[in-house]
Parts: structure tokens; C-alpha cells; sequence
């Protein structure tokens, strides 16, 4: 199958209903068998069924199986119906597992197909943890590029969730003009692969017709699976005659996907091949939240999980979740079991974002070197993202290191853009902040906000430390009143009080700096940290109140 030297893939596929049969959708031909007999009771006739039959003029037509489907179902809806009934238990088979896997590796990323169901799209999903474009719609084809990369789905006769699916002669007769010319412009950069598909209805058969016919479509050609027992139609005998179209003679699609899987030297996805191991991962990549607060009945039903999983630690070490439960104890900032788990979860090779929580928790619970080890380590394995660059310019942020923090976060900045970008400016324009340097913290500052279209609403909500270092360094540069005024407009959106403190302090409103900041340092241990660096808060550093708070702060209980 190969790829070509760009490593797009050189064949895109075409799938029929044979590719479902062994997942459990009943073939057309037991379908056809059922509307038969359906008719010949509706009828009520006296003649032997086999004698009746022979005197149908659909009988045996190329077409019955669509002429039937409209005599018995007249409506859309019936039709769907019908349809959903067909395959609402069908699951992926191993053909769909192998096919999936390739389309992972990126030796096919589109696929064409006549079916409605939605196997392949779920072993996508499932097994290969792989999520495909999947259009089933005229309208949307549209603007599906040739050259995405990612995995394209295209129903060339809809999807069984959806009324407008097309099985009758009338609605196979052609393809619709957007799915048409997206069929061709593929069919123009790809080779065709066709699987499970007995060519019997018109319009995909009068496609591939005219597109060979007019030349520069199919480079790689086009070649037609087929058993031993399928019986070619008349359209697809025609089609076969054409030059650059092969047979290619297979025992079935599992049994074929399973030896070009093989063919390419392969091995299974670890949800297959280690189904316990995958399952571990993907808990350690389960959904929590990085908030302090948690939505109780969201909370208590991850806690219900963490309790379920913690019976199993101990038991079978190397398939315990340890990066899952380590992120709970980091929510509730318990940094010191916290590392333990992580230190549990290492042999599981974690992820840069795993690592990244791993070296706070050191450096939140004391252990600076450990913390700066970790960030260099997640340099060296991923160096092309931009969290160790940044990590680490925190870390010599807060270990009094300005010039080497800059350095890192410029650095960060070459492999960052959106968000990313704007918290990597965010924590650079603290830097610069805490050497006085107020222009160049402005300069940090605006290019972040324009990063967010210059909505101080909008940072107000998503990055507040970037809005209130803007405007810190605006009082520092003779533009007191256009900092005041922007914090008067955004104070309602800060619901966190550690923001609302700083904001305040800015504002020279002690009273209410201290009143939520004295909260803030209740809800949480980091915010006593944040309160000891952060630049924002440098004019009340030797204030007596301000010292005697955070003396209490740091003498209080940790939470257990």
C-alpha cells in the first residue's frame, strides 16, 4: 500500500456492506431474501412462492435490493428505521480493528463508503484512539481538504441518524453535486481500494465511469476485492474492462485487512494487544479538573472512581493508575503524597504534562532541586514542547534567577501560539516585572492581550495575572488612571479572591487587598507562595499587616 514521499497515503478506500457482515449486520442478500417472502404474504397469493417469484419483473434485477426497500418501507423514515434496527448491535469486527490501526499510522486517511453504519468510526475511536472527520451530508463535503491529514470519513449515501439516507433507485441514482466533485477531486490525488461493494447501484458506478473515462483520475488505479463466491454485476463487469482496474481476489475483509496489517509490519494498538495496560493509560489521562474548587457532584464522582482504583494498588502495581491518583492529591494540594504517586507513576513513562505537575509538586513541598531536575529532564524528552522551557523559567523566577528565567521563556515562545503562547508572556512579564523593567513587562503584556483580540473582558476570565501585570505596569509608566479604570471595569469578573487581592493592592485599597487575600490563603497553600513573589504585590512587602498575614499563613495546618 506504501505512502508517497510526503508521507500522504497513495490509495483512499471504498467500502461496501460486505465490509459489515461480520460484526453482525445482516447482508443485503438475507435482507432481500425477507422482503420476498414479505411480499409473497402481503400478496396472498395461491401460486408456490418460487412460481410467484419468477413472475416478479424485479426479480433477480441488479436492483432489487433498492426497488424492494421502497416497496415495503415507503417512507424516509421507515427506511431509517429499518436501517437502525439492522445495526444497532453490530460492533467493530477485526477488520475494522486492523483497518483502524493503519489509518492511525497513516497508510489510509480517507474512506469512502456506501454503508450507514458507524463501525469503522468506532474502532477508530475505540481501538486506535483516533478521531476521523466523518461526513455524511452533501452540504458539509464541501469543505473537507485533500490535504488534511487527519482521517476523513465520507458517507456517500448518509448516515443511518439521519432521514435523508438514500436507498431507493430514485435517491441512488446519483450522487449529489458536492459529493460528487469531492469524490473526484480525491480520485484525481489518490488510488482506490474497494472492499465489500458489489457496485450495484448506479451512482457510484457512473462516477467511477465518467472519472475514468476522462482521464487523470485513479494515478495509482483502482483495485476491486472480490471472493470466490461474489457474483460480479453487469455494471461492475463494464467497469472491470476499463484500463488501470484490477481484481484482486481475497478470502474477506478481515481476513484481508488482517494480512495487509501484517503485510506492513504492524502490531496491534495497545488497547488490543495490552487491553489492561491502555486502560491504565487512559485513566491516567481521565478528565480532572485543575481547579482548587470542583463541582461537588463532579467531585464526589471522581472520588467515587479514586476509590474504586486505590483497591487495586498494591494488588497489580504496574496497572494502577498512579498518574490519576497522584493528580488527585496535587488538587488538594497534598504535594507531598502527591510526589510519592508520581514517583509510583515514572515507570509509566509520564507525559510532559504529568512531569510538569510532578516538578511542582517538588518544588510545592520543598524539594527545589528535585523540581529543577525534573523541568531540565522534560527538556531533554521533549524538546519541541514548550512546558519544560517554561516550567523551568518559573522555577528560576522563583529562585531569584531573572536573566536565566527570561532565557528559558523566550525559549518556551519558539514552540508555543495561542494560550500557550499568552501564559508563556504572562509569566515572562513577571520577570520583568520584579527587575522594574516596566516597558518591557508592557510590551509582554500587549502582545499576550492582542493574542486574545485585545478583550481585557476576555482576559479577565481566561488569564487574570496577565491583566493585572498590564496594568501594574501601566501605573508605573504614567498611566495610573487607564489602569485604574480598567480594573474598575473587569473587578466583577474576578470571582477568585487571590485576583481580586491583587487587583486591590494595584488599586491602593489596602482594606480590601487584605480582607481576600487573608481568604485567599485559607482556600489555598499556593497562593501563600504566590503572595511572597508575586510583583504586583512589592509595595506592601514590608508593610507590618501584610507581613503579619502571611506569617499566619505559613504557620497554618496543611489540609489532610
Amino acid at each position: 500500500m506504501g505512502k508517497r514521499s510526503n508521507s500522504t497515503p497513495n490509495f483512499a478506500l471504498l467500502i461496501g456492506a460486505g465490509t459489515s457482515v461480520s460484526s453482525g449486520v445482516r447482508a443485503s442478500c438475507e435482507m432481500v431474501a425477507e422482503w420476498r417472502r414479505q411480499l409473497y404474504e402481503q400478496g396472498k397469493s395461491t401460486e408456490p412462492f418460487e412460481k410467484w417469484l419468477e413472475e416478479q419483473d424485479w426479480y433477480r434485477d441488479e436492483e432489487e435490493y433498492p426497488i424492494l426497500f421502497e416497496k415495503l418501507y415507503d417512507k424516509r423514515s421507515q427506511r431509517r428505521n429499518y436501517i437502525e434496527g439492522c445495526i444497532k448491535d453490530a460492533k467493530p469486527s477485526w477488520g475494522h480493528v486492523y483497518l483502524a490501526n493503519m489509518i492511525t499510522r497513516g497508510y489510509f486517511n480517507v474512506v469512502f463508503t456506501t454503508n450507514f453504519d458507524d463501525l469503522l468510526n468506532e474502532a477508530c475511536v475505540v481501538y486506535a484512539d483516533t478521531r476521523p472527520i466523518v461526513c455524511a451530508h452533501d452540504s458539509a463535503v464541501i469543505d473537507i481538504r485533500v490535504t488534511s491529514p487527519r482521517p476523513k470519513i465520507i458517507k456517500l449515501h448518509g448516515d443511518f441518524l439521519y432521514d435523508s439516507i438514500k436507498n431507493t433507485i430514485m435517491e441512488t441514482e446519483s450522487l449529489e453535486k458536492n459529493m460528487r466533485d469531492k469524490f473526484a477531486q480525491f480520485a484525481s490525488e489518490y488510488g482506490l481500494v474497494v472492499m465489500g461493494y458489489g457496485g450495484n447501484d448506479r451512482s457510484v458506478m457512473d462516477t467511477l465511469h465518467s472519472m475514468i473515462r476522462s482521464g487523470g483520475r485513479f494515478p495509482h488505479g483502482i483495485y476491486w476485492c472480490v471472493r470466490d463466491q461474489d457474483n460480479a454485476s453487469r455494471k461492475l463487469r463494464k467497469l472491470m474492462s476499463e484500463e488501470g482496474v484490477y481484481w484482486v481476489k481475497i478470502d474477506g475483509f478481515d481476513e484481508f485487512m488482517a494480512e495487509v496489517h501484517a503485510g506492513l509490519g504492524l502490531t496491534l494498538p495497545d488497547t488490543v494487544r495490552e487491553p489492561y495496560k491502555a486502560t491504565t493509560t487512559r485513566l491516567n489521562r481521565f478528565i480532572q479538573s485543575a481547579a482548587r474548587k470542583e463541582h461537588p457532584l463532579i467531585n464526589a464522582d471522581i472520588e467515587r472512581l479514586e476509590q474504586e482504583l486505590k483497591k487495586y494498588e498494591g494488588v497489580a502495581s504496574e496497572l494502577t493508575p498512579y498518574v490519576f491518583l497522584a493528580d488527585r492529591e496535587f488538587v488538594r494540594e497534598r504535594y507531598e503524597n502527591a510526589v510519592e504517586l508520581y514517583e509510583k507513576a515514572s515507570v509509566q513513562n509520564l507525559d510532559v504534562n504529568a512531569m510538569n505537575r510532578m516538578g511542582m509538586s517538588y518544588f510545592l513541598s520543598g524539594d527545589t532541586d528535585k523540581a529543577l531536575k525534573i523541568a531540565k529532564e522534560m527538556i531533554r524528552r521533549y524538546p519541541r514542547n514548550n512546558n519544560g522551557y517554561s516550567f523551568l523559567g518559573w522555577l528560576y523566577n522563583y529562585t531569584a534567577k531573572p536573566q536565566d528565567a527570561i532565557e528559558q521563556f523566550k525559549a518556551a515562545m519558539n514552540y508555543a501560539d495561542g494560550r500557550d503562547l499568552v501564559t508563556i508572556l504572562t509569566s515572562k512579564s513577571d520577570t520583568h516585572l520584579a527587575l522594574g523593567d516596566w516597558k518591557a513587562a508592557l510590551s509582554d503584556t500587549e502582545r499576550a492581550l492582542q493574542q486574545l483580540g485585545n478583550d481585557v473582558k476576555t482576559a479577565a476570565r481566561t488569564n487574570p495575572s496577565l491583566l493585572l501585570n498590564h496594568c501594574y505596569a501601566l501605573t508605573h509608566l504614567d498611566k495610573k488612571e487607564l489602569a485604574f479604570q480598567t480594573l474598575r471595569e473587569v473587578l466583577p469578573l474576578l470571582t477568585d479572591t487571590y485576583f481580586r487581592a491583587v487587583a486591590f493592592a494595584i488599586l491602593d485599597d489596602k482594606e480590601q487587598m487584605m480582607k481576600n487575600l487573608r481568604s485567599s490563603i485559607k482556600e489555598s497553600r499556593t497562593n501563600l507562595l504566590e503572595a511572597r513573589h508575586d510583583p504586583c504585590l512589592s509595595a506592601y512587602r514590608e508593610d507590618a499587616d501584610f507581613q503579619e498575614l502571611l506569617r499566619a499563613g505559613s504557620d497554618a495546618p496543611k489540609k489532610e
